[in-house]
């Protein structure tokens, strides 16, 4: 993957991760009345904000490492 490309993916992430944290954010807390499917619903959506960041912190990780290189 290009410099370019891997920098645009990772543009990418950070607004998916940044549009999965609002919907956290603006969303009620579970205990406010919410029926079984939209607990499960939020759960998932926090499953997928963890692994959203965790390949996004990996990515710039890997990025620190080919940057030491040059």
């Amino acid at each position: 993957m290009t410099d370019r490309r891997l920098i645009l993916a990772l543009g990418r992430l950070e607004r998916a991760i940044a549009r999965v944290e609002a919907g956290i954010e603006a969303a009620p807390p579970t205990q406010s009345g919410f029926g079984h499917d939209e607990s499960e619903a939020l759960y998932r959506l926090a499953e997928r904000h963890r692994t959203l960041r965790e390949t996004t912190e990996s990515a710039i990780e890997r990025i620190d490492r080919l940057l030491e290189r040059y």
